[in-house]
């Protein structure tokens, strides 16, 4: 009975040291499963960070707004791949926010509408909706749940960030959305400072090319683009054009209406010479009352068809200042070709400016092609001719 009981008692002993080795075997998993949880967490958060610092050093080095919003679109997708969304900016006028980049299976469907139709906007805090649930006008989708974020920086509003949620959402998915919503609105912030020192390098860069009267490129960015042109033409085996064009009697416009008056003509001549080039063109003021087209690529016939083309319609141009009529403008235009006419920059623009000289002095308002360099005529320099 004695060892029956002995017996017994080490059974029970045996079963409870069992029962506790199994407790500690949960425990053990249980803690490995919270370690693994915590180190997959950890390696979530590594990747963010590593994408928000990627996106952020492309955003600072990206030279045009196409490269800043591919890599915006590309970073989004990595950090919420199963969602689709856009970035949407507000135009120069401040009265339409337009679609920049979009990404996902079901992108928004409505890329402009005005700032009035976003919550977020009009909050200026995260926006949440599902369903129809206070749903922005803007937002489509299939009643998923929806995110809109104010893009900002130092308090001004720049764009908003939509996101679309991909994954069925519900009561029990709050938490998932709260999270993502944090998340988001960190990617809102690095791309609002992304975009707001895009515009800022933009501003900058076109101070330093750009004339500040007619908002034509400058002289200086034009000596530059022509010697790349130039470049490209040689490897092309092909033909480029400088068409050099000079307001008629500008003198006496000054006089006239004083140099405001004379300030609105060149403006208006600036946004009527922005018309009349292509993509590939540039329009500069070459100086004073000169400007300068350059087309590239171009033929002899094309490009005196244009300067052609360019006299006739420029006589329909009103200007008007201070309440009243400034009358009609003339212009007379030099034509040069490249290499034809000079094989360097130097040489091509002073073809133009001979051509420009002969079309004054042969009574203004008509079109001369620059002549053969052995005909080449001086032509007296800028402040000693004749408007």
């Amino acid at each position: 009975m004695k060892l029956r009981a002995e017996i017994d008692g080490l059974a029970a002993a045996m079963g409870k040291m069992a029962a506790e080795l199994k407790d500690h075997q949960e425990k053990l998993s249980s803690f490995a499963q919270g370690l693994e949880s915590m180190m997959a967490e950890l390696q979530r958060r590594n990747q963010e960070i590593t994408l928000f610092s990627k996106m952020n050093d492309f955003l600072q080095t990206s030279t045009t707004e196409a490269e800043a919003y591919s890599v915006i679109s590309e970073t989004v997708t990595q950090l919420f791949p199963e969602d689709s969304g856009a970035v949407f900016v507000l135009n120069a006028s401040r009265d339409m926010l337009e679609a920049a980049t979009v990404w996902g299976a079901l992108p928004p469907g409505n890329l402009i509408f005005p700032p009035a139709e976003c919550w977020a906007l009009r909050r200026g805090q995260v926006h949440a909706s599902t369903g129809e649930e206070r749903k922005c006008p803007h937002a489509a989708g299939d009643g998923s749940t929806q995110l809109c974020l104010p893009l900002l920086s130092q308090g001004e509003t720049l764009g908003v960030l939509h996101l679309l949620d991909g994954q069925a959402s519900g009561k029990a998915d709050e938490l998932r959305m709260a999270e993502k919503a944090k998340l988001a609105k960190i990617l809102a912030d690095s791309i609002g400072l992304g975009i707001a020192n895009l515009k800022l390098r933009e501003t900058t860069r076109n101070l330093s090319i750009r004339d500040p009267l007619t908002g034509l490129f400058n002289r200086r960015y034009m000596e530059e683009v022509l010697a790349q042109e130039q470049h490209r033409t040689r490897r092309n085996d092909a033909q480029l054009a400088v068409i050099m064009l000079d307001i008629d009697h500008f003198k006496k416009f000054n006089d006239d209406f004083g140099h405001d008056g004379g300030d609105a003509i060149l403006r208006a001549l600036g946004e009527f010479l922005k018309k009349q080039v292509r993509g590939s063109d540039i329009a500069c003021r070459y100086g004073g009352e000169e400007f300068l087209l350059i087309l590239s690529p171009s033929t002899a016939e094309g490009a005196q068809q244009r300067a052609e083309k360019i006299r006739e319609e420029v006589r329909l141009l009103s200007v008007n200042h201070a309440n009243r009529d400034l009358g009609a403008i003339t212009l007379s235009l030099g034509v040069a070709m490249f290499p034809e006419h000079g094989p360097e920059s130097a040489a091509l623009l002073k073809a133009a400016d001979v051509a420009l000289y002969q079309a004054k002095s042969g009574g203004r308002n008509r079109v001369v092609m620059a002549p053969e360099k052995s005909r080449q005529i001086a032509a007296p320099q800028l402040s000693q001719r004749s408007s």
